[in-house]
């Protein structure tokens, strides 16, 4: 998940990144149940505090683990977020396994990290901290936006980590060169070329934005009255209750989280194209062999405004392609979800995690 922008239509982003992007152009995102629960009180403040900080060498990344079970469940959150955005999904998870969520470093609660987030920087964290908090293996990681692409590396640089994944809107790499052909024949060529410049400015734009955020906060805190605070913010996101909204302005005002974030965002698949060639060859039809696999597209778009149709095609077809990389893989839309399916419909992934566990074997105790 990343920041808002006013919403024009000409600034939405298209293709290449309409999964990661969403949000951007869409505000808060539109609620798919009619009476949305929130996040009680108690379990919100227990969420907002820091708990297991596990040291990964040198360095502590903030770990919270729900209930108990024979599997355990750990979530990556996407973009700019950390564990707490799990909170109407880890809980639910809990039932039936242990549910784990951490925070990167330099978001959430976890100290910062030197040198650029990139995705195999946020990979080799990941695996760290698997091995130092003695989190039994293989387990099921469930990611979203920019985690789902973070878990699907993870899953095929360190596979003997992994025994399912549940990939909620995840990031795509080689977004444009994967759908360019699908969207030509269905939608013409100038179309096609426009949404796809489109993106490429979007990108640019979006970039300068966070370098500016990073750059703002290296005087100290932002400040949360201020309009640069706002740009370089997430909204409020009521379902989550007073008690993790007022932790995440606390948060994201500080040059730890902001600093991190950008490194992120500039250093993402969609950021850093360098690993295009390494990412066609890991992620092959099958790559995961018999590993269960539910990938979720959110399914709220406009289908009357061509450019939206094409994006929401698009980003279809690429989580098609994701499910494939495993013989026991699967794709569905999320009716009525935006990008945040966490948040709008916490149900679907729940449902899907409890999907991927009913399919794995009993493990070894």
């Amino acid at each position: 998940m990343l920041k808002t922008i006013p919403r024009r239509r000409s600034a939405r982003p298209r293709l290449a990144l309409a999964v990661l992007l969403a949000a951007l152009a869409l505000g808060p995102a539109a609620a798919a149940e009619p009476d949305p629960p929130q996040v009680p009180p108690d379990l919100g403040r227990e969420l907002a505090t820091p708990h297991d900080a596990v040291d990964i060498g040198g360095r502590r990344l903030n770990l919270i683990c729900l209930g108990s079970g024979p599997r355990v469940v750990l979530f990556e959150a996407g973009g700019s977020d950390w564990s707490d955005t799990w909170a109407l999904v880890a809980p639910a998870v809990a039932r039936r396994a242990r549910a784990c969520a951490y925070d990167r470093a330099g978001l959430g609660h976890s100290d910062p990290a030197a040198g650029p987030r990139t995705p195999i920087a946020v990979v080799e964290d990941l695996h760290a901290l698997i091995a130092a908090a003695k989190l039994p293996t293989p387990l099921v990681v469930v990611g979203h936006s920019l985690g789902g692409f973070n878990a699907k590396l993870h899953a095929a640089l360190y596979p003997q980590d992994v025994a399912g994944l549940v990939l909620v809107d995840p990031a795509e790499d080689r977004s444009a060169a994967r759908t360019r052909d699908l969207v030509r024949r269905r939608f013409g060529a100038t179309l096609a070329a426009r949404a796809e410049l489109l993106d490429q400015a979007f990108w640019t734009r979006l970039s300068d934005r966070y370098r500016a955020c990073a750059d703002a906060a290296r005087d100290g805190p932002l400040d949360p009255a201020s309009l640069t605070y706002r740009r370089c913010t997430d909204p409020v996101r009521p379902r989550l209750g007073p008690e993790i909204a007022a932790e995440r302005r606390r948060i994201q005002a500080t040059q730890a989280y902001q600093l991190a974030q950008a490194s992120e965002i500039l250093n993402s698949v969609y950021g850093d194209a360098r690993g295009e060639a390494v990412y066609a060859d890991l992620f092959r039809p099958g790559a995961f062999g018999r590993k269960p696999l539910v990938v979720l597209t959110h399914g709220l778009y406009d289908p009357r405004d061509p450019l939206d149709a094409a994006g929401q095609a698009a980003g279809v077809a690429l989580h098609q392609e994701t499910a494939r990389l495993s013989t026991r893989g699967r794709h569905r839309v999320v009716p009525g979800a935006n990008h945040n399916i966490q948040l709008d419909a916490p149900q679907a992934i729940v449902e899907a995690v409890a999907e991927v566990l009913a399919e794995l074997p009993e493990p070894a105790r």
